[in-house]
């Protein structure tokens, strides 16, 4: 299942004060590193999402605690036969949870000059991108889908994206929302779940 939470940049100072209490010491460490109020922000309402979706699926209400892989992909302390991704960008956060293996990123569609295309764009791939009239939605959502797969083990942007192709991309599903794309990796088509602040802050 995946879960979005949509404009999370009109949220504020009152929504991260409330969602304190529902964190791990683990997750308020990693906010207390950050800088830009809106990344905390994020980051703890992404975590929040990951406590809805346990409890919804499996029942599961203890604050999560993660350890890591070898390339830093997070993984359930406690429940390894549970798998999830988390991802947030300016304009909204997504989580997948399922029983297989899985990845998620969600990224807003803000312009991507080609120039910056080049540094993840095969050229093949630039090439027939570069003749469309919708070039920005096509580097968005090719992005999303690339940094998805690279997510699965956990490499992320030391991946070189370059080489991510046709073949490695498809199981990559992708949703489009308002100001987003959403790619996920799963051996089948999951449903999708939108929530608010009212699901997330009264878990």
């Amino acid at each position: 299942m995946i879960y979005i939470f949509e404009n999370t940049d009109t949220l504020g100072d009152d929504f991260l004060k409330a969602a304190i209490p529902l964190l791990s010491l683990q997750r308020l460490k990693k906010i207390d590193k950050m800088r830009i109020d809106s990344d905390k922000i994020n980051s703890a309402a992404v975590y929040l999402m990951l406590r809805f979706a346990l409890k919804e699926q499996y029942g599961i209400s203890e604050k999560p605690q993660f350890i890591y892989g070898e390339h830093g992909k997070p993984y359930l302390k406690d429940t390894q036969e549970i798998y999830f991704s988390l991802s947030h960008c300016r304009n909204a956060c997504a989580c997948i949870v399922s029983d297989k293996e899985t990845a998620v990123d969600i990224t807003d569609t803000r312009r991507i000059s080609l120039r910056t295309a080049t540094y993840f764009c095969s050229k093949a791939e630039f090439e027939s991108i570069n003749t469309l009239s919708e070039k920005n939605n096509e580097l968005v959502k090719l992005w999303s889908a690339k940094e998805c797969y690279s997510k699965l083990d956990g490499s992320g942007l030391s991946t070189d994206f370059k080489k991510i192709g046709k073949e490695q991309l498809k199981d990559i599903h992708t949703i489009k929302g308002d100001k987003y794309y959403l790619a996920y990796y799963s051996q089948k088509e999951e449903s999708a779940k939108k929530l608010s602040s009212s699901n997330l802050l009264y878990i």
